[in-house]
């Protein structure tokens, strides 16, 4: 509207901004072995938010719709976020957002999330993964995505995710795809209720039949390491 136009936007100073957020100058990867792995990528995305939320209210509500959280809607929104970051933190926030942020560090800020979501690969037993961490809105510490890469021509799909939802505790799902089979292993830190479990492997075998496809659901609990992938959730919990 006009008259909106005629009255500027009221932001704070980058200097009370960065005092506030805690705004530093993002590490480069030589400058630290950890660069890259996306450990920090669930911190640096939350300082990003509250920092455009604070320059830009609409922008970092659109921002944290595509976020993927552990609900019924944890697929799409897992695939809409990785949509939405196939250009970068920059093509996720938006060329304007990104912008505005850039001009209280000089995009600093941005450079480190671009760090921390970027795939990364580690081979593990002779088998190369392809690593991603995902914020969660939701969960501490995000989604670790693992997809297995196969030697060769092979129509097998190997997917691991780890996350730590705040009422269920950390779950490992371990999916592999091949032909028109599905496998999927569910290990958590805490057991399920019958009646959860039965709904839980209802909704499976009712999906598989949508789909025209055979496949087994296993659940079970957590113990010792899951593949070498990541740093253990515990002592002595693991896939």
């Amino acid at each position: 509207m006009a008259g909106r136009d005629l009255v500027p936007r009221q932001v704070p100073p980058p200097d009370l901004l960065a005092a506030r957020f805690g705004i530093r100058p993002a590490p480069m990867p030589a400058e630290s072995a950890d660069a890259g792995d996306g450990s920090e990528a669930g911190p640096l995305v939350r300082r990003l938010l509250d920092l455009l939320d604070t320059l830009a209210p609409a922008d970092a509500a659109l921002a944290r719709g595509c976020l993927p959280r552990c609900d019924s809607t944890f697929g799409a929104g897992l695939a809409l976020f990785l949509a939405a970051t196939a250009g970068g933190c920059s093509g996720w926030i938006g060329a304007d957002a990104a912008a505005e942020l850039s001009g209280l560090d000089g995009g600093l800020l941005i450079d480190g999330c671009e760090r921390a979501l970027a795939p990364r690969f580690q081979t593990v037993e002779g088998r190369v993964w392809r690593l991603s961490r995902v914020p969660l809105l939701d969960g501490d510490d995000g989604l670790l995505c693992a997809v297995g890469i196969e030697d060769g021509p092979s129509d097998r799909v190997t997917l691991v995710l780890q996350a730590r939802p705040q009422r269920l505790g950390p779950v490992q799902l371990m999916a592999t795809l091949g032909g028109r089979r599905l496998d999927v292993t569910l290990r958590l830190a805490t057991g399920l209720p019958s009646s959860a479990l039965a709904d839980l492997h209802e909704t499976f075998s009712a999906a598989l039949a949508d789909c025209r496809i055979d496949g087994t659901l296993t659940v079970g609990p957590l113990a010792d390491a899951w593949l070498g992938l990541d740093r253990p959730l515990s002592s002595d919990i693991a896939l």
